[in-house]
């Protein structure tokens, strides 16, 4: 189960979830405000419905993310 939780030293919230064995955290350039957290958190869901669907693709997600070139390497496990 993924969370949405704020950055101490900037304020700005992050997801952070499982995926592929690895924990995932993704920064974004959102405040923490309810509204902010709402949107993140149906973010989250969607992430997660994926997962366990095995659709998940981390790029499509998070297309400017390093780890997304990784989580597409192959080899990794499911």
């Amino acid at each position: 189960m993924g969370k949405v939780r704020t950055r101490i030293e900037s304020g700005k919230l992050f997801v952070d979830f499982r995926y592929r064995g690895q924990r995932c955290r993704e920064q974004t350039d959102f405040a923490d405000t309810p509204a902010n957290r709402r949107l993140l958190q149906g973010l989250l869901k969607r992430i997660e419905r994926a997962i366990s669907e095995g659709s998940f693709v981390y790029s499509a997600f998070f297309p400017d993310s390093p780890r997304a070139a990784l989580m597409a390497a192959p080899g990794l496990p499911p």
